[in-house]
């Protein structure tokens, strides 16, 4: 099974207030929340059900960027 891709949400500034709106509609299109950053105005967690378009398309939401992880090889392995 493949693992959720992580993502990022950014929040227009003049939507700050309504915050916590912007949440429960993140969550309604499909979005597993694990953390909302409210001085930043960024939003993190999982695509979930939802889509990068379905989350695009929430009011007050301005950028949905993918996360990209790392991983380096075990320090005892040559590289």
């Amino acid at each position: 099974m493949e693992p959720e891709q992580k993502v990022i949400v950014s929040v227009a500034e003049d939507r700050l207030d309504t915050l916590p709106e912007v949440v429960v509609a993140l969550r309604a299109a499909g979005m597993k929340v694990d953390e909302v950053l409210e001085p930043l105005g960024t939003v993190t967690g999982s695509l979930g059900s939802g889509t990068v378009s379905a989350l695009e398309s929430v009011p007050g939401v301005v950028a949905v960027e993918r996360q990209h992880g790392y991983q380096l090889p075990p320090e005892d392995q040559p590289q």
